[in-house]
């Protein structure tokens, strides 16, 4: 590795790098101490690569044992691997020269030495060994004699490649020796240290792209975060920290990181590592043939270089973090010396995209020249990875009058990719309907027409302006006879694919089934168009309710998109989008985090571009839940990812959501911000969502107390068109009157319940039959189905009913245990993330497991007798441990038990 474990000091204190480093390694220190302590091991061994913290932890332990054991440092060194007993100088200098390589007067001297230390402190000797991979056989030796006589207990940190010498692997192997291998940090433990670390609300893009680019080494998420808080690529905003552009792998700590190594290797390594960060992935016999097979190798098993390929023909660095803070450690007339070096030796030029991008990259770095064609090819891929520097700059080079235009649009994609919307239309306007080939005449049309939806141009306006096509098109026909049927035929082809997008785009679903089916009668010319044409009938549906139905439209157009999305780049956002927006209506919660947690995972770095939008659709599922305190911690957060780049533009929708959220919880101050942030945002949400908007709007005036007409408004955005079929916005809105108190919305509500989807609203209706029939069980079964739904604040509304119900029929009993439930449900849905647990451990942890199982059914509303029967007890047996349980929580009686059994 490149990293150095260059700690050597005590533990740190809580916020600082040592508790960084030691996050998610408490069982290991603990394991280890209590090892140390006890007489069945007599070493402890800490593996790990460098950077894993194994110093850390190492000074954790020892600060942990503390006053108890008589600390003996000795640190091996890599220029004495092959000096017997070198690193013992310190402790043997006065033996003998003739003596020095005898095992038996060495160990005598020693330990000697080591008795003086115990008889002053008179506590146990403790030998502390770091980089134990350098010490040479003869120490290792005597130290293993050490621990296995008893005279000493062994505390060892070695890298994991080459590992622990023979002699002390053999008290591993011998049992009496305990071992810790320091993995890299999981992507939970790097979220719980970012968040001890920076004290505040943390993107879960910032982890994820931290965690991605770390590899989980501690000492690498450290060197990231400390540079990217310095040259503001992390910044904390209205209380979220978030990126604001790409990750700086070439900051001063990681540099100063990189130049320590680069000082411990040979001329000949560190040739061989310079270029294989400059040209990376590059052929292994390649770097061979200009450094040495022996440098190579060295670098290989020292892990700062790694074999990669199907035959293991290529080489990378072993962390890609390193490759910015290399080549920036490199001069351009050093880089352009190793360049031409290299391509002296080079049969082809790179063929893969990831060689073609580090080709190109590095020539520009250098000043070298590139052929337009392949800076073109090297623009177009650098883009489509969010490279949009490079992409620039590749672009910017391209002289060839005939490519330029295409360049021109990749500029004005990367101004897109930053959601600079005027900027990108600005470049593309003035090339739309120009061009002197069909290639050139059609380059940037898409997403020309893309750039006017995110403007807010109605797909009216743009079809309008993309008239233009045709007569240009004509024009180049008569130019090119030979080719006139098809040059007409493609811009037919691409107004058409046009239309469709721009109409998905705006939500403008035909009206009618038979509309949709007459406009399906001409089959798709392409895949987008294909996918456009699914993604307006899934519209479609979900305005009508069936939210089940249009999820599964929107798997076919993804299915139907194919995975080359080059023209469109963005158009797998988009399709998430539109599926999450299926699952949710229909509260398919588990079908739309797998979609959200499957994109995370594929995204790279277009999280950081759209890592807003996953953020905004989990607010919006907690809200819907009822979980309005966590809705808004994370609605607030997306928002101000949003703010920086929204190319899905969500912004209004989730500002409409975050103040709904806000009057909900009743944070008057930060309602009124989010409200001005909607009114602000641009009026691109397509017809669905724009409809969601204005009802979360209307919603939270009415929860703040202040729009007397909230009621009529919600039951009117719910039929913007009473011809048409809305019975999707027409849930949403009803649910909303339910949820503002307005009763007399049950009966429109169970009139579309044959015709919705999903389980939300099979449970929005069950409410609204139970209020229907006002029968205390019929608001207990409706309740019931709530909870199953995950929907709590309706669930807490059912259980209100119920406890009305038995308090009007006087059985108080029910009334309370209805009440309970209720509570149940109304802190379910008011934690705050971690609150839930922590109660639960709370509550739980002062009970018998027996009193818990018999609170838990208690809670479900079991009577004593049915909870008997379902334990196979005595019912005397549950009274006892009612009461007994009723005296450890505090609380008076059923109707106070804290809701633990139900979670």
């Amino acid at each position: 590795m490149i990293c150095l474990d260059s700690s050597r000091g005590t533990a740190g204190a809580p916020g600082t790098e040592a508790s960084r480093a030691l996050t998610g390694r408490s069982e290991d220190l603990m394991s280890a101490v209590e090892s140390l302590q006890g007489g069945s091991h007599v070493a402890v061994f800490v593996l790990g690569e460098s950077g894993m913290g194994k110093s850390r932890l190492i000074e954790a332990v020892v600060a942990e044992l503390g006053p108890d054991v008589t600390p003996v440092r000795i640190h091996g060194s890599a220029s004495l691997t092959k000096v017997p007993y070198g690193v013992l100088g310190p402790f043997i200098v006065e033996l003998p020269v003739q003596e020095a390589t005898s095992q038996l007067a060495v160990l005598r001297t020693l330990w000697s030495h080591l008795e003086e230390e115990k008889r002053a402190t008179q506590k146990p000797l403790l030998l502390i060994v770091d980089d134990a991979h350098d010490l040479d056989e003869a120490t290792a030796g005597i130290l293993a004699e050490l621990a296995a006589a008893g005279w000493a207990k062994l505390l060892v940190g070695a890298a994991a490649r080459p590992g622990l010498p023979e002699p002390l692997l053999q008290l591993w192997f011998e049992g009496i020796a305990e071992r810790h291998d320091l993995r890299p940090l999981t992507l939970a433990q790097t979220t719980e240290m970012l968040e001890g670390e920076l004290g505040s609300q943390v993107l879960p893009n910032v982890a994820e792209i931290l965690w991605e680019a770390s590899g989980g080494n501690p000492m690498l998420l450290n060197g990231l975060l400390d540079d990217a808080k310095k040259d503001g690529t992390l910044l904390r905003r209205n209380g979220v920290w978030l990126f604001t552009r790409h990750l700086n792998s070439h900051g001063d700590r990681l540099t100063d990181v990189v130049r320590r190594q680069l000082l411990l290797r040979s001329p000949e390594e560190r040739q061989a590592l310079n270029l294989v960060a400059l040209a990376e992935p590059v052929s292994r016999e390649l770097i061979e043939s200009v450094a040495g097979e022996e440098a190579v190798g060295s670098l290989i098993e020292s892990e700062l270089i790694r074999v990669t390929g199907s035959a293991g023909g290529e080489l990378r660095l072993w962390h890609t973090v390193y490759g910015d803070t290399l080549r920036n450690l490199i001069s351009p007339a050093r880089s352009l010396q190793l360049r031409q070096s290299l391509l002296r030796r080079m049969d082809s030029e790179p063929t893969s995209a990831e060689g073609l991008l580090r080709h190109v990259s590095w020539s520009i770095e250098c000043g070298a020249e590139v052929e337009d064609r392949q800076l073109l090819r090297a623009a177009v891929l650098a883009s489509r990875l969010y490279e949009d520097d490079l992409a620039r700059k590749a672009a910017a080079l391209v002289k060839d009058p005939d490519l330029q235009m295409a360049a021109r649009a990749v500029i004005a994609r990367t101004r897109y990719n930053a959601s600079d919307y005027v900027a990108a239309w600005e470049i593309l306007d003035a090339d739309f309907g120009q061009g002197g080939n069909l290639t050139s005449l059609l380059t940037g049309s898409l997403l020309w027409a893309a750039v006017m939806c995110a403007l807010g141009y109605t797909p009216a306006e743009i079809m309008q302006r993309a008239q233009a096509l045709q007569p240009a098109g004509e024009h180049l026909a008569e130019a090119q006879p030979e080719n006139a049927e098809a040059i007409r035929a493609a811009i037919t082809e691409r107004l058409n694919t046009m239309e469709a997008m721009v109409l998905a785009l705006a939500g403008e679903y035909p009206q009618t089934p038979a509309t949709a089916d007459a406009a399906a009668t001409r089959p798709a010319a392409n895949n987008l168009e294909a996918a456009f044409r699914l993604s307006l009938d899934a519209e479609r549906l979900l305005a009508t309710g069936k939210g089940l139905s249009a999820f599964a439209v929107m798997s076919q157009a993804v299915e139907a998109a194919g995975a080359d999305h080059d023209e469109l780049y963005f158009l797998t956002d988009f399709l998430v989008v539109r599926s999450a927006a299926a699952a949710i209506q229909a509260g398919d919660w588990q079908a739309a985090e797998n979609l959200l947690a499957a994109f995370v995972a594929g995204s790279g770095p277009s999280l950081i571009s759209f890592g807003g939008g996953v953020h905004a659709a989990h607010g919006i599922i907690l809200l819907y839940q009822g979980k309005a305190a966590q809705a808004l911690n994370t609605l607030s957060a997306a928002l101000e990812a949003l703010r920086l780049t929204d190319p899905q533009q969500l912004f209004a929708l989730t500002a409409a959501m975050a103040f709904a959220a806000a009057a909900e919880v009743g944070a008057q101050t930060k309602a009124e911000l989010f409200l001005a942030d909607f009114e602000a945002a641009p009026a691109a949400l397509p017809r669905y969502m724009h409809s969601l908007a204005m009802m979360a709007v209307v919603y939270g005036k009415a929860r703040l107390g202040n729009y007397p007409g909230a009621i009529a408004e919600l039951k009117r955005l719910g039929r913007p068109h009473p011809e048409m079929n809305t019975a999707g916005l027409e849930l949403e809105a009803l649910a909303l009157c339910l949820a503002l108190g307005d009763t007399d919305s049950a009966p429109q509500l169970l009139e579309l319940q044959a015709g919705l989807e999903g389980p939300r609203p099979a449970a929005i209706c069950a409410y609204a039959a139970a209020i229907s029939t006002d029968n205390a069980a019929d608001h207990l079964e409706a309740a019931k189905t709530c909870e199953a739904a995950e929907l709590w604040t309706f669930a807490a509304l059912a259980y209100d009913a119920a406890a009305h119900a038995y308090r009007a029929a006087g059985d108080t009993l029910r009334e309370r245990m209805a009440n309970s439930q209720r509570k149940r449900c109304l802190d379910r849905a008011d934690d705050l993330p971690g609150e839930e647990t922590a109660k639960n451990d709370d509550s739980l942890g002062i009970l018998t497991r027996r009193e818990r199982d018999i609170v838990a059914l208690a809670v479900r509303g079991l009577t004593d007798r049915q909870i008997a029967a379902e334990l196979q007890v005595s019912v005397r047996t549950v009274e006892g441990h009612l009461y007994r349980s009723y005296a450890k929580l505090n609380v008076k009686g059923r109707e106070q038990l804290p809701g633990i059994g139900g979670r």
